[in-house]
């Protein structure tokens, strides 16, 4: 079988849905199948060989086409509609004259060959539910939560038409985690204390105000750190939160390593919208799992579909003194937490990308029939 995987994204690039991408179509390689992934000719990223920064096997083409990318780098709307319908057009007529069996995408529901399509949902946004229609009518839906799955039910898309798929994780990249003192000497961090680490982009969705705030409830000998990057400048977060150390973007393929410098690593994602409470799969968070390290996590239904009590420990989002009791009791706790931690590890073995692909196969298989 031969799937093209289309997508808009800058590949490579620092937002964790390229490296889910970029994942998944290794996944779907291993698996048995011809995969070529489809994207925009950008110009500029951050790093010029995908498969380095990915930490992946080089088992899959990608091929690039042509879009209109003015100043690089932009969010600006007229910019961003530009680069992206440039590349529609690019890609409709790419796929015109191209052999292949499935179209995988996570793009718009709008413009794609329909019958033989796969969409990957991520969220349900007034387009989705506009394009519905278009939806039923292709070959299957892919979507990441129960949550999604309810709301496309809401829309007319049959049960059996869908698939849910949480996000996953790649086992080989933490079996081999370096020391805790040695990733803490690697970072510049201090190797005495404790350290509760959040690694991932700075969105307010995220839950990044509540755990600023958390800081104020917990002991002095207990240091925040956050790797990542959001709208503010690191000098500016550093000003405005001194007790916090930031270190900014760090490269995927040095994830395991980082985590392995954290007493207990922090999911604080806010139940004030939809994506977070309903819709989101977060790839730390299966990172997080595969660390060994304990979790303590925002009480969301979305994040409920895979962790409990039973390895994690969950709060109420958007409780500044929650989140720091959760913090508090882990630390305090170091056998339940790492009894915990290795239920985590033992769980998150069934979320790898080759199994996730391999049951997505399956369901495309299935559709075909």
């Amino acid at each position: 079988m031969k799937l093209i995987y289309l997508s808009t994204a800058r590949i490579p690039d620092d937002w964790a849905h390229t490296i889910q991408i970029l994942k998944m179509c290794e996944a779907f390689a291993e698996s048995g199948v011809k995969v070529e992934l489809v994207v925009p000719r950008r110009a500029k990223t951050p790093v010029d060989d995908p498969f380095v920064y990915a930490g992946m096997k080089e088992n899959f083409a990608i091929t690039r086409l042509f879009c209109v990318d003015l100043f690089p780098g932009t969010q600006g709307k007229f910019f961003y509609w530009l680069r992206t319908l440039s590349f529609y057009l690019s890609a409709w007529c790419y796929l015109l004259a191209s052999q292949y069996d499935v179209v995988y995408t996570r793009e718009l529901p709008a413009w794609v060959p329909n019958r033989k399509t796969v969409y990957e949902l991520h969220t349900i946004s007034p387009i989705v539910s506009k394009m519905s229609t278009r939806l039923i009518q292709s070959r299957g839906i892919v979507v990441i939560t129960e949550g999604i799955r309810s709301e496309l039910i809401s829309l007319g898309v049959s049960t059996e038409h869908i698939l849910v798929a949480a996000d996953g994780v790649d086992l080989d990249d933490f079996s081999h985690s370096e020391s805790k003192e040695a990733a803490r000497k690697r970072l510049g961090l201090p190797l005495d204390g404790t350290l509760a680490f959040y690694i991932g982009r700075l969105d307010p969705w995220k839950g990044v105000d509540t755990l600023y705030a958390a800081t104020r409830y917990l002991a002095h000998h207990v240091r925040v750190v956050i790797m990542g990057e959001g709208e503010k400048s690191l000098k500016e977060l550093q000003q405005t939160h001194p007790s916090i150390i930031f270190l900014g973007f760090r490269q995927y393929r040095e994830l395991a390593d980082n985590q392995a410098a954290a007493d207990v690593l922090i999911l604080p994602n806010s139940g004030k919208s939809d994506i977070s409470a309903k819709y989101t799969s977060p790839l730390k968070l299966f990172a997080y799992m595969a660390s060994g390290r304990p979790i303590v996590a925002s009480d969301l239904p979305s994040l409920r579909e895979v962790l409990s009590e039973k390895n994690a420990f969950l709060v109420a989002p958007d409780d500044p003194e929650a989140l720091a009791e959760g913090i508090r009791y882990a630390l305090a706790h170091p056998e339940e937490a790492a009894k915990r931690a290795a239920q985590a590890l033992g769980d998150v073995k069934r979320y790898t990308w080759e199994s996730r692909a391999k049951n997505i196969l399956s369901f495309i298989g299935n559709k075909s029939r």
